[in-house]
C-alpha cells in the first residue's frame, strides 16, 4: 500500500534531522571545514573593528584638548623644508582673534639604545620622537604621579611606560638615543602614557625638551606644527578662519584644520594600513572557504551514494525528487547553520589570540573589550552557510535522481554519472575563461586588476578539480609504482576504481599546494631576479644602509663616511615621491660625479652626465610610450618642472625613474638619503674598508656596512620572511583539506565494510587492513600534491613572465622547496589515515561480513 508523503518544508527537515543524527560522525569533519573558514572571516573583522573602535577612542582622547592645527601645507609631499615652517609663526597665531593659547612642536626620528648597543624597535612599529608640550591641555602624553616629570633641558628625555617596562629602564638611568645628529646619552626624567595608555600601538616613544628637539631634528627656529586652543565662544570652525586670514601673507603656504579633522585624518590613514591587514586576513579565509567547499561537496556527494537505498525508499513511498533535494539541501543548511555559528564564537576567541600574539611581539593593543558588530556575525553566518548550501547542489540533484527500484536491491546503485567527455569540455571551459582573465588582469594597469586575478585563479582552480577524474588513474599508478605486497595492491587498485573520488578527495589539497607552490616559484623569483640585477648592475664594494626603514641615513653619518681614509667614492642614494603625468611615482636622485664608480645600469647616457634630466627603465619607455628627448612635467609638490627625457637605464635596482641630486635638492629639499653606495681604494682589502666604515659610524648603530653578497643575502631573508607568513596563513587551507581526506577515508570505510570484513574473513590481518588504509591515503594525498605543484608551477610561471616589465627578469623552480611539501603532502596522507585505518582494522569480522 502506498503511503503518501506530506510535500511540506517541515517534513523534509524532519526527515533531514532524522539523516543528521544517524550519520552526525560523517558531517563532523565537514562542519570543521566550515568552522575554520568561518572563524577566520569573523576572527578579521572582530580583530579589526575592535582596534579601530579602541583607536577611535584613544585618538579622540588625545586630541580633544585641540581646536585647531597648523602644519605645513600638504605635509609630506616634498619641498624644500616641506614639512616644518619658521616658528616666528607662532607669533602669529597667539595675536589671532579667538586664540586662548597655542604651542609649537618639533617632530622627528628618534630611536632608543638598548645598553648592548643595539637598536630599540624599528623593524615594525616606529620610533617616534618629538618635543614635550608644556600646555597640558594639548599636550598628547600624560606622566602620572611616581612616573617622574617632562623634560626640562638638554640631556634629558621621557620615554614611554611600555618601552621603559619592555626594556628596564627606570627613572634616573642614562641611555643613548639615535637621532639624525646620532647616537647621545640622555637621561630618563619622566615614564609617560600616550592618552589613557601606556603605549601606542607598540612604537617607541621619546619626547625632548622643546629647543632640544629642534636641535636634534634638526628644526634650528622651525616647528613640525602648532595645535590651537580656541577662546570661549569661538568654535573651530571659526577659529580655522580667522587663523586663515591671519596667516594668509607667510613665506609658506600652511594648512588650517580644526581638531576634530586632525582626529579623523589620522583615524582614516591608520585604518588605511588597517585595512590591507583585513584584506589580507579575508583573502586567506577565502582561500580557506573556497577549499573547504570542495570537503562539503565530496562529504555529501559520497553520503548521496552510501544512502541510495534510504532515498530510493523514500520515493517509493512517494517523496517526490524536489522533496528529496529538500531533504538534502536542509541537511546542508542545518549543518552550514551550527558550523557557522561556532565559527563566529571561534573567530572571537582568534581575535584574541591575534592580539595576544601581537603583544608578545611588543606590538601592544589599547585595552578594551572586544568589538563584535552585527556586521561580522551576519557575513560570518552568511558565507557559512551560503557555501555550505551551495556545494551541496550537485549532490542533492544527484539524490533527486535515485530511482524508486533501487530500494529493492541488496547492493547500492550509484546514481548516474556524467560521462568524462562532458567533465572534459566542462573543466577545459572553465581552465580556459580562468587562464584569460588572469592574462588580462596581469597586463592591465586597474583597479579591477586583482579582482580579475582573483576571479580567474578561482575559475582555473575549478577547471583543474574538474578535469582532474582525467589523471587520477595514471597518476596513481605510477606513484604505486614503489608499493609492495597484497596491501599495496589493493591501495592502488581501490584508488584507480574510484578515479572521481580520488580527485574529489585531493582537490582540496591540490588547490592549497597549487598556492604554495605559487607563492614559493614567485618568491624565488623575487630573489634570482633581484640577485641578478644587483650582480649586474652594484658595482660597489660596501654598501651602507639603516636597520629602521623610517630613519634613513643622517647627512653627519654621510659626511662622516666621505671624509674617511681608504674610500674612492662615497655616493648617497636618496628619494622620495613625485607626481609624473599624474601618476604619484618613487623618484631616485644620485650623484653624478660619484655613480659611475659604484653603478653601473647599462644607461643609454653616461649618468654622470644627466644635467637637469630624467632617465627611466626601458620599461618605464615602452609602457609610457615614450621616447627619447620628450619633455615630461614632474609635480614635485611644491612647483611643476617640464624636464627632458635624456636615457634609460636596464633594471630597476635603484627605481624606475632617476634625476641627479642638484636637481632632487632644489625642489624637494635634503631628502632622505635611503642608501649610501662605496668604492674603496685600489690595494685597500674589502674587511679593511668595512673596518674603516664602520669605525666613523659608530654613533650610529642603527646603520649596517654590508657587502655586496651580503646586501643581496639580506634582499633574500626578506623575501623568505614574506614566504614564511603566506605559507603560513596558507597553511589554515591544508588543514581543511587534511581533514577532507580524513573525512573522505571515514566514509570509504563505512561504504566498503562487508569488503573490509570478506578481507579478513580469508586472511587479511588488521596490520594489512591499516596499510592498505595508510597507502590510499599517501596516493590520494600525493596525488593532490602533484597536481598542485603543477598548476601553481605553471600559474606562477606566467605571472612572472608578465610581470617582466616590473622587474621579474628570472623564473625561478625551487624543487628543492617544492620536493618538501610533496613530502609534507604525504605525511599529512598518512596522518589523515590515523583513525580511518584504526577503525577499518577493529570492525568486527562477522558483523562486516553481514553488512547491508
Amino acid at each position: 500500500m502506498m503511503v503518501n508523503v506530506s510535500r511540506s518544508a517541515a517534513t523534509a527537515g524532519l526527515l533531514a534531522l532524522k539523516g543528521l543524527r544517524a550519520n552526525i560522525l560523517r558531517f563532523t569533519l565537514t562542519a570543521l571545514s566550515v568552522v575554520l573558514g568561518v572563524a577566520f572571516v569573523a576572527g578579521s573583522f572582530v580583530f579589526t573593528d575592535t582596534i579601530t573602535a579602541r583607536f577611535e577612542a584613544l585618538f579622540t582622547d588625545v586630541y580633544a584638548g585641540v581646536d585647531a592645527s597648523v602644519r605645513p601645507d600638504g605635509k609630506g609631499a616634498g619641498g624644500p623644508d616641506g614639512s616644518s615652517f619658521d616658528e616666528s609663526v607662532l607669533e602669529q597665531v597667539l595675536a589671532t582673534d579667538g586664540v586662548a593659547d597655542a604651542a609649537g612642536a618639533a617632530a622627528g626620528y628618534a630611536q632608543l639604545i638598548a645598553a648592548d648597543g643595539t637598536p630599540i624597535g624599528g623593524q615594525g612599529p616606529p620610533t617616534l620622537g618629538f618635543s614635550w608640550v608644556d600646555v597640558p591641555a594639548l599636550s598628547i602624553l600624560r606622566i602620572d604621579d611616581g612616573n617622574g616629570r617632562p623634560p626640562e633641558r638638554p640631556g634629558e628625555i621621557t620615554i614611554d611606560i611600555a618601552t621603559a617596562e619592555a626594556n628596564g629602564f627606570t627613572l634616573g638611568d642614562t641611555v643613548s638615543v639615535q637621532t639624525m645628529a646620532g647616537a647621545e646619552p640622555y637621561t630618563i626624567v619622566g615614564l609617560a602614557g600616550f592618552g589613557t595608555e601606556d603605549n601606542l600601538a607598540g612604537a617607541t616613544i621619546t619626547a625632548f625638551e622643546l629647543s632640544e628637539a629642534q636641535r636634534v631634528f634638526d628644526l634650528h627656529g622651525r616647528f613640525s606644527g602648532i595645535d590651537v586652543i580656541a577662546a570661549d565662544g569661538t568654535t573651530p570652525e571659526q577659529l580655522v578662519e580667522n587663523l586663515s586670514a591671519s596667516l594668509a601673507t607667510t613665506a609658506q603656504p600652511l594648512s588650517i584644520v580644526t581638531g576634530e579633522q586632525q582626529t579623523n585624518e589620522e583615524l582614516d590613514e591608520f585604518a588605511a594600513g588597517l585595512g590591507f591587514l583585513n584584506s589580507a586576513l579575508l583573502a586567506f579565509a577565502g582561500v580557506a572557504v573556497f577549499v573547504g567547499a570542495f570537503v562539503i561537496q565530496n562529504t555529501f556527494r559520497i553520503t548521496v551514494a552510501q544512502r541510495t537505498r534510504e532515498l530510493a525508499l523514500l520515493r517509493a513511498l512517494g517523496a517526490s525528487r524536489g522533496q528529496v533535494t529538500l531533504v538534502v539541501l536542509v541537511e546542508a543548511l542545518v549543518i552550514g547553520l551550527l558550523a557557522s555559528a561556532v565559527g563566529v564564537a571561534a573567530g572571537v576567541g582568534l581575535a584574541e589570540v591575534v592580539k595576544a600574539v601581537m603583544g608578545a611581539a611588543n606590538i601592544s593593543m589599547p585595552d578594551g573589550p572586544l568589538t563584535i558588530a552585527g556586521r561580522t556575525v551576519i557575513v560570518g553566518m552568511a558565507v557559512g552557510v551560503t557555501i555550505t548550501v551551495v556545494s551541496v547542489l550537485l549532490p542533492a540533484r544527484r539524490a533527486s535522481l535515485v530511482a524508486p527500484v533501487a530500494a529493492m536491491g541488496d547492493s547500492i546503485v550509484p546514481a548516474g554519472r556524467r560521462p568524462l567527455r562532458t567533465r572534459t569540455l566542462v573543466g577545459s571551459g572553465l581552465v580556459a575563461a580562468g587562464g584569460g582573465l588572469m592574462v588580462v588582469g596581469l597586463t592591465i594597469r586597474s583597479v579591477v586588476a586583482v579582482v580579475l586575478v582573483g576571479t580567474g585563479a578561482a575559475l582555473l582552480f575549478l577547471g583543474a578539480a574538474t578535469l582532474a577524474p582525467l589523471f587520477a588513474a595514471p597518476v596513481a599508478r605510477i606513484l604505486a609504482a614503489p608499493l609492495r605486497g597484497v596491501a599495496g595492491t589493493l591501495a592502488r587498485e581501490n584508488t584507480i576504481r574510484q578515479p572521481r573520488r580520488t580527485a574529489s578527495t585531493a582537490s582540496a589539497l591540490m588547490i592549497g599546494v597549487a598556492l604554495v607552490a605559487f607563492v614559493t616559484i614567485f618568491a624565488a623569483s623575487i630573489k634570482a631576479s633581484v640577485t641578478e640585477s644587483m650582480d649586474r648592475n652594484l658595482t660597489a664594494d660596501l654598501v651602507v644602509t639603516s636597520s629602521n626603514p623610517l630613519q634613513p641615513i643622517s647627512p653627519v653619518a654621510f659626511e662622516a663616511l666621505a671624509e674617511a681614509e681608504g674610500l674612492t667614492a662615497v655616493s648617497p642614494v636618496r628619494a622620495d615621491i613625485i607626481e609624473i603625468d599624474g601618476d604619484r611615482s618613487p623618484v631616485t636622485a644620485f650623484d653624478p660625479a660619484t655613480i659611475n664608480e659604484v653603478f653601473a645600469g647599462d644607461s643609454s647616457v653616461d649618468l654622470s652626465r644627466i644635467g637637469e634630466g630624467l632617465i627611466v627603465t626601458e620599461d618605464v619607455l615602452e609602457s609610457r610610450g615614450w621616447t627619447i628627448g620628450d619633455l615630461v612635467v614632474i609635480d614635485y609638490g611644491i612647483d611643476s618642472v617640464s624636464t627632458e627625457l635624456v636615457g634609460t637605464y636596464s633594471g630597476s635596482i635603484m627605481g624606475d625613474y632617476l634625476i641627479s641630486a642638484d636637481v632632487f635638492t632644489r625642489h624637494l629639499g635634503d631628502g632622505p638619503i635611503t642608501m649610501t653606495l662605496i668604492a674603496l681604494d685600489d690595494g685597500v682589502e674589502l674587511e679593511q674598508g668595512r673596518a674603516a666604515s664602520e669605525d666613523v659610524l659608530t654613533a650610529f648603530p642603527n646603520l649596517d656596512v654590508e657587502t655586496k653578497s651580503e646586501t643581496v643575502a639580506s634582499a633574500q631573508a626578506e623575501v623568505d620572511q614574506m614566504v614564511g607568513l603566506f605559507s603560513g596563513l596558507l597553511g589554515l587551507a591544508l588543514i581543511v583539506a587534511l581533514l577532507g581526506i580524513a573525512n573522505t577515508l571515514a566514509l570509504s570505510i563505512v561504504e566498503r565494510t562487508r569488503e573490509i570484513g570478506l578481507l579478513r574473513a580469508v586472511g587479511f590481518s588488521r596490520r594489512q587492513v591499516r596499510r592498505m588504509i595508510r597507502s590510499e591515503a599517501v596516493m590520494t594525498a600525493l596525488f593532490g600534491a602533484v597536481m598542485g605543484v603543477v598548476i601553481g608551477s605553471t600559474v606562477g610561471f606566467g605571472v612572472v613572465n608578465s610581470l617582466a616589465d616590473d622587474g621579474l627578469t628570472v623564473v625561478a623552480v625551487p624543487v628543492v622547496s617544492l620536493a618538501g611539501w610533496m613530502v609534507a603532502a604525504a605525511v599529512a596522507g598518512v596522518i589523515a589515515s590515523v583513525g580511518p585505518a584504526r577503525k577499518a582494522a577493529r570492525l568486527n569480522v562477522l558483523d562486516a561480513i553481514a553488512h547491508a
